[in-house]
């Protein structure tokens, strides 16, 4: 009889340390349960959400695009309505390459449609003294030559297109002939960065930079009697993350959204004049895009 009892005793001990043990492990799973409602990733989410400026870069239903081997890389979106419907794509990419001196010798432009990047153009320089040969090839176009001249803050480019760049306080594109030019202000020491388009020596519009705050700029560009700035465009610039500008571009209508990344030391390096021209070319969106190349010039020497 004792021995029956004992054997009770013993299981029914077994059994309340199993049920301890149940106990204990169920409370612990409920600790641990705790940090995965936050989660890292909505943390990572929340930062990319909180920096200022586009992200063009970021598809929706498309892989980001993101920098790989080359030294510069330029997302360049089309935001005006009905653009991709009539081309078929509405981004262009360009991902450049510098020499050791920091001067671009090269790049492919692609095209981002709904089925990812399509490469559009290639560019090869090959530099010979104080001449750059620059060669474009496409599947969809005729191959195009530029011979580029570099002097001393000059810049001649012939062949499938003329112009010439020079700099001193300012950024200029010209005509060979100086009948036409873009006039940009690089001088750090004014107030603002003011621009001015010429035609035989006739403004044709005017422009300038102004400061709202810290790590950001606006640039406004119009012609002297367009008092409501009607045909006018605007652009605001974000150009404190680490070197990299991103900008978008109003008129009537909203023009465009750009990350550039290496964008801002390629320009302001010793290379500067020579890399706001061959991306020039490349790119050939000068409209837009000549006032964001002087205004990185202009950052010579005050960081990126």
């Amino acid at each position: 009889m004792r021995r029956n009892f004992r054997v009770s005793s013993a299981l029914f001990l077994i059994l309340m340390m199993a049920m301890v043990l149940m106990v204990v492990s169920c409370k612990k799973a409920k600790v641990v349960e705790k940090p995965l409602e936050g989660g890292t990733d909505k943390t990572a989410a929340q930062d990319i959400a909180a920096m200022p400026g586009p992200r063009p870069e970021a598809g929706a239903n498309l892989p980001e695009i993101k920098k790989q081997n080359e030294n510069i890389l330029i997302v360049y979106k089309h935001t005006n309505p009905g653009y991709a419907e009539a081309y078929g794509f509405d981004t262009l990419i360009l991902r450049a390459l510098t020499d050791g001196s920091g001067m671009i010798v090269g790049g492919t432009l692609y095209q981002r449609t709904a089925s990812g990047e399509r490469e559009f153009a290639q560019f090869n320089a090959s530099i010979s003294g104080d001449t750059i040969s620059l060669a474009a090839s496409s599947s969809e176009q005729k191959p195009r030559s530029y011979t580029i001249k570099t002097k001393a803050d000059r810049v001649e480019v012939s062949g499938a297109r003329d112009v010439v760049a020079t700099l001193n306080k300012s950024l200029v594109f010209s005509s060979p002939d100086g009948s036409y030019k873009e006039i940009y202000s690089i001088d750090s020491s004014k107030e603002n960065l003011l621009s001015e388009i010429q035609k035989a020596n006739v403004t044709l519009e005017k422009g300038s930079w102004t400061y709202p705050e810290n790590g950001k700029a606006v640039y406004n560009q119009t012609k002297p009697e367009d008092t409501q700035n009607i045909e006018g465009f605007q652009i605001t610039l974000w150009y404190q993350d680490k070197g990299d500008y991103r900008f978008a571009t109003e008129g009537p209508e909203p023009l465009n959204e750009v990350y550039a990344s290496g964008f801002a030391e390629a320009l302001a390096g010793d290379y500067g004049l020579v890399n706001a021209v061959m991306l020039d070319l490349m790119l050939s969106e000068s409209t837009y895009l000549r006032p964001i190349y002087a205004f990185a010039i202009s950052r010579k020497g005050l960081g990126k």
